[in-house]
Parts: C-alpha cells; structure tokens; sequence
C-alpha cells in the first residue's frame, strides 16, 4: 500500500510540475501574441474633472508616435490651404499647432516658425497676478487710478468695446479682466507699471518660454512654445484649480469674435486671445490661440499669420478654425 501512496504521490508531483510550466511559459506566450497585436504607441491621460473650463491632469502616459495616423488628413487639408495663400500672396506666412486634450495627439504646421506675440502675452501678465494671488489674494483688490495714459502705449486696430477710463479707480481684477476680455493695451501697462517685471517674466521662464528681454527682436515665439500657456492652464499644472478656472473662465469671454471662434456654434465655449500687430514695411501680424471645448473632446488651437492686411489674416484664421470645427464633427458627432 506504501508502494501504491508513493506513486501516486510522485505522479502528482509531476503533474503540478506541468501545470506550473504550462503556466508560465503560456502567460509569456500569449502576452508576445496581445503586444504583437496591440499599437506599440498608446496614449492614456487620466485628469480629475468636476470644473467648467479646466482639467486637472493626474497622469500621462503618451506613446511617441500617438496621433500621427488620426490626424495627418486634416493636416495636409490645412497644408494644401495655406499653399494656395501664400501662392497667391494673401498671406506670407502661417503657422498651426493643434492638440487634442484629451490624450495627446497632436500636430504642427510650420511650428518652429517665430512671430512677434504682441498681445497674446497679456496671459502671463495674468498668470502672474494670479501666482501671486495664491499666497496673497489682497493684491486684487489693490486699487491703482488711471491718472494719465502710461508710456509705450501700442495703438489698437482692434478695439476694445469698454475701454477703461481716464480718472477712474481700478482694482487689480477689474483691470485683469479689461486686459483678458477686452485686450486693452492701457490696463496691460498699468499692471505691468504695478509690479515687479520679473514675476511676470518667471511665468516665461518656469514653462520654459522664451522670454523677451531688451534686445529681443519682434519676432521671437512660436505657436507651439506659446500653446504651453493654455496646456498649463486648463491641466492646471501651473496655477491652482481655482485660478486656472478663473483665468480660462475670462479669456471664454473674450470680446473678439472674429478668427478662430466667428463662424463656429455659439454654444460652443472658446477661452482663447488674439494678438496683432503692425511691423512695418505693409507687414501686418495676427494671431489667435485658444481652447475649444468640443463636447467631450477639447482641443488647443494656435495660429499665428503674417501678410499684407488683417482682413485677409483673420480670414486665414476663421478658415483654418473651421476646417478643424468641421474634422473634429466628423470624428466625434
């Protein structure tokens, strides 16, 4: 009976055996057959939600290649585009960076290709005022007057339909939002005569933004160094929750409806800011850079232009806007 227990005791042995070598080397079989049929490059963000205009990112894990495939018609449609512009000399120069929020992918067009930023960086002037804010929330309500127009004033093409008035008692966030909603270029000085240049230039540094100094010609930012600004944002990486929300909850009521929000829907929010630009020589520059907030599938959008009129630049801009409005319906409607 020993024998009998014995062998059957050492045919168990052998069988767990087996079993265990089944085991390992199919689980490694079958995971080379799922990585050999799964894409090598995947993207996967995973953000908190619960605000209107921003996204918290928690983590990010983007393949290398992401997007490249989903995106490359509406690049060449756009590509084509600005061929047959500057073929026919509307417009001399034109750059896109675009992003979806989401999960990453992304596309550029002539992205390296710099531009002088004018008003688009009334944003980190913003941005600074509200860094500081985090600690110190009273430099807000802090009231400057408006005595005289302050030098270096740039004359608006573009105007503000409530410019502040001369006089007048401001606190910091009223003129925070004259500058953002309106793009006055008289509350832009007054808070930049309020503070400390360099904490506005830490808020280029930290993203790693060229940073304009004396000695900086006009044209110096890219589309895709400048769309670091609202990434930040509306990941709320930089500023807290509540000041991305705030901030990205002003540039949504931006008084200029022409370029990259004049012919899409109305329901649609688009927190975003144009900068323009007159450098001479018949040389006129405007640009448009926001967030569009496609149902559940945001994107980032910046174009920058240079060419004879603004007419024809914003035209540009509301065409490239719609082409990518008209794609992204396509993709998720």
């Amino acid at each position: 009976m020993s024998v009998i227990r014995n062998k059957w005791l050492y045919f168990g042995l052998i069988l767990l055996v087996i079993g265990v070598l089944i085991g390992y080397f199919g689980n490694d079989y079958f995971s080379n057959q799922n990585s050999n049929n799964q894409p090598q490059d995947v993207a996967s963000e995973f953000h908190s939600g619960g605000y209107q205009f921003i996204n918290p990112l928690y983590e990010c894990n983007t393949g290398e290649n992401y997007g490249t495939k989903e995106l490359s018609g509406l690049k060449s449609q756009i590509n084509d585009y600005i061929s047959q512009l500057t073929v026919n000399n509307s417009v001399t120069s034109v750059a896109v960076y675009y992003r979806d929020l989401n999960n990453g992918p992304w596309f550029g067009i002539n992205q390296h290709d710099v531009f002088a930023p004018s008003s688009l960086l009334k944003v980190p002037v913003m941005m600074a005022y509200y860094r500081m804010a985090e600690s110190n929330p009273a430099i807000l309500t802090q009231k400057i007057k408006y005595v005289s127009e302050p030098e270096g004033v740039i004359a608006q093409n573009f105007q503000t339909q409530n410019p502040i008035v001369l006089g007048q008692t401001y606190t910091v966030e009223q003129l925070i939002e004259s500058m953002i909603i309106g793009s006055d270029n008289v509350a832009l000085r007054l808070l930049e005569d309020n503070i400390n240049n360099a904490k506005i230039d830490q808020v280029t540094i930290d993203l790693g933004i060229t940073t304009a100094t004396n000695s900086t010609p006009d044209d110096f930012m890219d589309v895709q160094e400048y769309s670091t600004l609202f990434r930040v944002l509306y990941y709320s990486t930089y500023l807290n929750k509540d000041y991305s929300e705030k901030a990205l909850e002003l540039l949504s009521r931006a008084e200029f409806k022409q370029g990259l929000v004049a012919n899409l829907p109305k329901n649609i929010p688009i927190a975003h800011k144009f900068g323009e630009r007159e450098v001479g020589n018949g040389t006129h520059q405007l640009h448009d850079c926001g967030i569009v907030y496609y149902p559940n599938h945001p994107y980032l959008v910046c174009i920058m232009t240079k060419g004879p009129n603004f007419n024809d630049l914003s035209a540009t801009i509301e065409q490239i806007s719609n082409k990518i409005y008209s794609e992204a319906t396509k993709m998720y409607h």
